[in-house]
């Protein structure tokens, strides 16, 4: 055995890759012209990709939010002791949640944080705009978070506490 198909590299005639998976498929299926309804489901993925990344976006937003309040609530209940003998078990779990929050905003929406320097080290007031979702606010703490060390607080409509989680 060569480890190549040689089914494909036999012949008069060499054939590309594709091609060869083309006829395996034809011979597999029993279907003629396999290649026109590969090409037609491949337009059809293409047409509805737009869609497909509009429910997967907010989905995978939804879904980190979870994920970050089942972390949290498993990380305190594993170090309700510890809490006790220590002044701020929290800092590895702000940490944590903070590269996650970071690298999902980086990654999906190349977010980024210009004027930091002009924060002052006393209390400060930021004030931005959000649309449906806080995700914003949360990158921006995360990024705070991570660059200064320092925590933001927030002041919400009442609508932000009824999300559920």
């Amino acid at each position: 055995m060569t480890g190549g198909n040689e089914s494909c590299t036999a012949g008069p005639t060499s054939m590309s890759y594709l091609t060869c998976l083309t006829y395996i498929l034809e011979e597999w299926t029993g279907v003629e012209d396999i290649g026109d309804y590969l090409s037609y489901a491949f337009y059809i993925l293409w047409v509805l990709f737009p869609l497909v990344v509009v429910f997967v976006l907010p989905g995978v937003i939804v879904i980190l939010f979870y994920v970050s309040i089942l972390w949290l609530h498993i990380y305190k209940r594993k170090n309700e002791i510890k809490e006790a003998y220590s002044h701020d078990v929290w800092i590895a779990a702000r940490e944590m949640l903070a590269t996650i929050w970071d690298g999902h905003g980086r990654i999906w929406h190349g977010y980024e944080l210009h004027g930091v320097e002009n924060i002052p080290q006393g209390p400060g007031l930021v004030v931005f705009y959000h649309g449906a979702t806080p995700v914003d606010y949360i990158y921006f703490t995360a990024r705070l978070h991570i660059m200064k060390k320092r925590r933001c607080s927030v002041v919400a409509d009442h609508f932000v506490f009824r999300v559920p989680g």
